[in-house]
């Protein structure tokens, strides 16, 4: 790299390359120019390669970061194949067998409890209420579970449960104490209308709760995975998704909730002015 000036080696002040004196300590450059210039010249080619070996050593930083960060991802993308098959394996096929026992299963346990609890044991209709309520929760996660159907088919079977278990009870009613199959006023309807709902929100809250164990378990998986954990988005920035899940988990798991007080609202709301 040439220059237009050199430092005085006497007085260290900006001197011109054509210049053999020092204008400012008059002194005679002759002999010092040649050194001066060329201290000056190693001085720049110092800087210049101290510049190239910093750029180097980033670059080289740069693509270690990028041949690990690699390796990483392959080996959490094999690590997610595997156990994504191996959930695969050992995923429930859908079993329209299971679907219909466990309907038929539920429908024969509420008659059978209808029947024990009123006719035999004689005991108050509260404990009716709460067992028919408890009761197709509970199968109605096995059913989900064992299953292993879609949503509208649960629900089909949540509304076959109460349709069938109402009737079943009035049927049961109608032929021990001898009076109407149906009710016979408006008021009883409502009630009867009622429990069938409370019935089909209970088996409807198991199905929830199976869903919602399910989706649980899925997000433990997710955030063990480090692919998910390496994934960046479009502007190189780790995605930052954990707001969102929470959010999600809390909207999932406030439905259950929901449907369990709406089935305890309506299979006792007939009590609330006892």
């Amino acid at each position: 790299m040439s220059h237009a000036s050199f430092n005085c080696p006497y007085c260290w002040s900006d001197v011109p390359v054509q210049a053999s004196v020092c204008s400012h300590c008059t002194r005679d450059l002759v002999l010092f120019k040649p050194l001066a210039l060329r201290l000056q010249a190693l001085a720049d080619e110092v800087a210049e390669l101290k510049t190239l070996a910093e750029q180097q050593a980033r670059s080289l930083t740069q693509l270690q970061a990028q041949d690990i960060q690699t390796t990483v991802l392959n080996y959490a993308e094999t690590q997610d194949a595997r156990q994504t098959s191996a959930a695969a394996s050992v995923a429930p096929t859908p079993s329209w067998l299971n679907w219909l026992g466990f309907i038929v299963l539920t429908i024969a346990a509420i008659g059978l409890c209808h029947w024990i609890l009123l006719f035999v044991y004689d005991a108050p209709p509260l404990f009716l209420r709460l067992l028919t309520i408890t009761l197709p929760v509970c199968t109605g996660y096995l059913c989900a579970r064992h299953s292993a159907l879609n949503g509208p088919l649960q629900l089909l079977a949540a509304l076959l449960v109460s349709t069938v278990s109402v009737v079943l009870m009035l049927g049961i009613t109608a032929h021990i104490d001898g009076v109407a199959l149906w009710p016979s006023n408006t008021r009883d309807w409502r009630e009867t209308l009622e429990y069938t709902v409370a019935i089909c929100l209970a088996f409807l809250t198991g199905y929830l709760i199976s869903r919602l164990l399910s989706r649980w378990k899925q997000q433990q998986r997710n955030n063990i995975s480090l692919r998910i954990l390496l994934a960046r988005d479009e502007n190189g920035k780790f995605k930052i998704t954990e707001i969102s899940n929470k959010v999600q988990s809390l909207i999932t798991a406030s439905a259950p909730l929901v449907s369990a007080s709406m089935a305890l609202y309506s299979g006792l709301k007939a009590f609330s002015n006892l």
